[in-house]
């Protein structure tokens, strides 16, 4: 049988369009339609699919089915082929080749990307500026990783890091570990915040902040104020661990930012971290370490939910309040001698509040000595929490590296110092209302408005160094006000005096440095020219980044839900361990109306029949607890408002108590104070000779004060054991 002669037909035209597809399958449709209008077959002849290996890439080839040659074999039979060696192909390569960006979207997508706009949104401006764009997410993000490479090049971490830093004109300062290239601790300050550092010294907050970074070291941070009370960020130190070395270090660094020798910030607030107060006193002798009174506050009330009632907390917590905030010692005494006698009952916590603070700390946070020193109305560390939070912010996660925690960094700053110099102008040229007055008139553009605000509220405390000027009619002096107050600008020269000037003059050192160089031998010169290279070159250091910390604790994630370790948000403090434990049980004591059916199943009406018959008319009902071998704390820690989770609790408290009596075998109730008049009866049963539950007695219940033997009372079949407390 004779091959036919193939008739070729050229159909290259109807493959020819303007119209635009999103995706592969779109295409294959849409020369399905062509081929039928046009009576030919289009296949797809090769095809393969990126695999992240080299030379696999997303691609089709549609040709003809007569195209190729037909392949003869020696079978000796005979055969036919269609194959005609037709030359129609279509290469098809990415798939998403009519998403690709243009020059104009990858302009677009690179200046959001500068701003730190997220994907999503950068894909949905894309479609907004070029309704026709059919773009995909993952064209965005395949353009974002080629911006950052290209932006990088061929450096390292570090030496990109480096890179950014010099270019901006940072101070900085790094070491690394012994015998090894990984950076050890790190130290940058911005030149704006160096000026503003020299400018307002007088206070300085100091903090670590967790989870910033993927190699999970601490960032210590440190801020002050200026004029206007706003916050400003002196300088960030990523350090490989929290040591007294290592603040030593950092705290060193920070003094070389001082442009005078003798200057030195008259007030560090921190939180009572000994490893930063002790490098404090090592580095800054002359400062006055003052801690935090907010962080004070909350942890002496997270003790007080512990160890004292709930009735007497608020009354404790106020107490507390006022020793903290005694104007002298005197005072501080008397306001201590009360707060003893309402806390006799409960010597742990006492014992904690002057062992803690009271004893070693009392100066560094009670107002008797606190308000001796300029603190210029800083008494906690808010002020570089908030630092905290807004970074974190900016960050956005805690998967970055440094380059990243950088940026966000530098980002900040701007924000920052620009807010801080619109605040000096506003101080220049606005008037609140309250400043129009003549006797202001000496201050107004001279001091900032924030020490107006705090004039004008002297004067209606009727203060007597500014009184004597209003009785006098006499506008109030500029000198009498703090200089602190009258500094307006950040525009200042950070020059040293003419006697100074040989402590920046490089002149002999160099000249020692080339007498030392042709001095040694070959091998000598390498090593003191590399070490000097990675002064002059550092975008050439060899230092690379820490290790990054896996996380060997814990259970596996479950799917779907994002992991703890890589928000920003910081873990939760004790004493919001203990609120949260203290909501809890009043959930427990307070069950709201979808929860009562479940209570009222704890609820045992059989048990009350195990009672005496004169008690059983005074029993409103009965509650059951779990019963562990520890039913009877669980029965207490519910009754005083813990919930059933206490009674570890109430047994440690029990047994003090047991043992300060002396008797392990009587109890004595109702137990009365002396602070207190009130008595509340707690009621508890003793059930099945195994077991004790929640007796709620009826209001009227008569209860003379009785003595009973426990040998005695535990061999009846049920009782009822009442505790008094105050």
């Amino acid at each position: 049988m004779e091959n036919l002669p193939q008739i070729c037909v050229d159909t290259s035209d109807a493959f020819i369009t303007t119209e635009r597809f999103g995706t592969r399958e779109e295409v294959i449709r849409w020369t399905k339609e062509v081929e039928i209008d046009n009576k030919v077959t289009v296949i797809i002849s090769r095809s393969d699919t990126e695999t992240c290996k080299r030379g696999r890439i997303n691609k089709s080839i549609f040709g003809c089915d007569k195209g190729g040659k037909h392949k003869s074999t020696d079978s000796g039979t005979q055969s036919a082929s269609k194959k005609c060696g037709c030359p129609f192909k279509i290469r098809l390569e990415g798939h998403f080749f009519i998403g690709r960006l243009t020059t104009d979207e990858k302009q677009h997508v690179a200046d959001l990307t500068k701003r730190h706009v997220p994907p999503r949104h950068i894909l949905l401006s894309l479609q907004d500026r070029y309704p026709e764009n059919v773009t995909r997410i993952t064209q965005v993000y395949k353009h974002k990783s080629v911006i950052q490479k290209e932006i990088r090049g061929p450096r390292s971490e570090i030496q990109h890091l480096f890179k950014l830093i010099e270019d901006a004109y940072y101070v900085y300062s790094s070491r690394k570990k012994d015998d090894s290239e990984v950076v050890r601790d790190i130290f940058w300050a911005h030149p704006d915040s160096v000026k503003l550092l020299n400018v307002f010294p007088i206070v300085l907050v100091m903090d670590s902040t967790y989870k910033t970074n993927k190699y999970r070291q601490p960032l210590f941070e440190i801020v002050g104020m200026t004029s206007t009370e706003l916050t400003f960020a002196v300088a960030f130190a990523y350090m490989e661990s929290e040591q007294t070395k290592n603040f030593c270090w950092v705290l060193e660094k920070l003094k070389e930012l001082f442009v005078k020798k003798d200057l030195c910030p008259q007030v560090i607030l921190t939180d009572r971290d000994l490893v930063l107060m002790k490098a404090i006193e090592i580095m800054f002798p002359r400062s006055i370490n003052l801690l935090c009174r907010f962080h004070i506050n909350k942890n002496v009330g997270a003790k007080c939910k512990q160890h004292v009632v709930n009735d007497l907390q608020k009354m404790i917590n106020t107490l507390w309040m006022e020793v903290v905030w005694a104007s002298d010692e005197v005072e501080y005494g008397q306001r201590l001698h009360q707060l003893e006698q309402a806390c006799v009952d409960y010597n742990g916590f006492i014992n904690y509040m002057k062992d803690t603070w009271l004893t070693p700390h009392r100066h560094r946070f009670v107002g008797a000595w606190i308000n001796r020193v300029l603190h210029l109305g800083n008494t906690t560390t808010n002020r570089v929490e908030s630092a905290h939070w807004k970074l974190k912010q900016m960050l956005e996660n805690s998967i970055g590296d440094m380059v990243k925690c950088w940026e966000a960094m530098n980002n900040n700053l701007r924000l920052q110092l620009g807010n801080i110099r619109a605040s000096f102008q506003k101080s220049f040229y606005e008037v609140e209302h309250a400043n129009i007055s003549p006797f202001y008139g000496y201050l107004r553009g001279s001091v900032s408005q924030a020490a107006l605000r705090r004039i004008v509220e002297e004067l209606l405390r009727a203060v007597y160094h500014l009184g004597r000027y209003a009785l006098g009619g006499i506008p109030i002096p500029i000198d009498v006000v703090h200089v602190h107050w009258r500094k307006l600008t950040m525009e200042v020269e950070l020059e040293v005096g003419a006697d100074d000037g040989s402590e920046v003059d490089m002149t002999c050192a160099i000249d020692e440095l080339w007498k030392r160089f042709r001095s040694l031998d070959v091998i000598g010169k390498r090593a003191l020219k590399s070490r000097v290279c990675e002064l002059a070159y550092p975008t050439m250091t060899p230092l690379c980044p820490p290790p990054e910390k896996l996380k060997t604790k814990g259970r596996v994630k479950k799917k779907g839900k994002k992991p703890a370790e890589y928000d920003v948000y910081r873990d939760p403090s004790y004493h919001e361990y203990v609120d949260k434990a203290s909501q809890s049980s009043q959930r427990q004591s307070q069950p709201s109306q979808t929860s009562k059916k479940l209570k009222l199943s704890k609820k045992q009406p059989q048990f009350t029949f195990q009672f005496p018959n004169h008690i059983r008319s005074y029993i409103k009902d009965v509650v059951n607890v779990e019963s562990d071998g520890n039913c009877g704390f669980r029965v207490i820690a519910s009754l005083h408002g813990y919930g059933e989770d206490g009674w570890s609790m109430v047994r440690r408290e029990l047994g003090l108590e047991i043992i300060d009596k002396g008797n392990p075998c009587m109890t004595f109730f109702p137990m009365t104070s002396s602070h207190s008049p009130n008595i509340y009866i707690y009621c508890t049963g003793f059930v099945n000779q195994n077991h004790w539950v929640q007796v709620n007695m009826k209001k009227g219940f008569p209860l003379p004060p009785v003595t009973l033997d426990w040998k005695k009372f535990r061999s009846h079949t049920a009782t009822s054991w009442m505790l008094g407390f105050a």
